[in-house]
């Protein structure tokens, strides 16, 4: 167990790292990422060039940290719900209003750091990154609904591949697009693909609710 000294240590470096990211982010929107460096986000935080050195190798590794901190609490979010004693119907709903409703409460920042090629491709990296963890959130729910007679029998990990990816991609259309689309819509539809597929002969009234 880490003693007192250690501790402070490490609450001191985490403000540190935070007040860097935060300054990353407001030199980004003052001068886009062509014109960030590693001198203005120092100046910006007020500490040394070198300090910051300690923190970030470089200003690629900033703007990927400060896409991954903005998605940190919907990481932490979903693995609660993958926890939970909800059925796996309720679960993954859930999990598609976590991600819709997310992206559509931080549209303003997803915008900004999607608007720039270079940062673009940089969040892309770190969120392709993150995908592995994705899939394996769906898999365990779908496993979950499989086992309690929710879905059919079906290859859990293909089915996670397909649902992570058709909700990225709707919500990265939005970005390119700049279409708003109500996250209630966004969750219903994709849902009733998910749990009904598109076949004419798998229609039914009323929707979700009743798998």
């Amino acid at each position: 167990m880490p003693n007192l000294t250690e501790r402070c240590r490490r609450i001191a470096g985490d403000a540190m790292k935070e007040g860097i990211l935060q300054a990353a982010l407001d030199v980004l929107r003052a001068d886009g990422f062509e014109r960030l460096t590693i001198e203005k986000v120092a100046e910006a935080a007020g500490i040394a060039k070198g300090s910051l050195y300690n923190y970030f190798r470089n200003k690629q590794e900033l703007v990927t940290q400060v896409f991954e901190r903005s998605i940190e609490p919907a990481i932490e979010a979903g693995g609660q719900i993958v926890e939970s004693s909800m059925g796996a119907v309720q679960k993954l709903e859930a999990m598609l209003r976590l991600w819709f409703s997310y992206f559509s409460q931080h549209r303003g920042l997803f915008d900004f750091l999607f608007r720039d090629p270079h940062v673009r491709e940089l969040c892309l990296s770190s969120q392709r990154s993150k995908n592995n963890l994705a899939i394996e959130r769906f898999r365990s729910i779908i496993e979950q609904g499989i086992a309690e007679g929710s879905f059919r029998a079906f290859n859990a990990v293909s089915a996670a591949e397909m649902a992570v990816g058709a909700t990225q991609f709707c919500i990265e259309r939005q970005l390119e697009s700049g279409e708003q689309r109500p996250v209630e819509t966004s969750i219903r539809e994709l849902m009733d693909l998910i749990l009904r597929g598109i076949g004419a002969g798998n229609s039914r009234e009323g929707g979700a609710d009743e798998a």
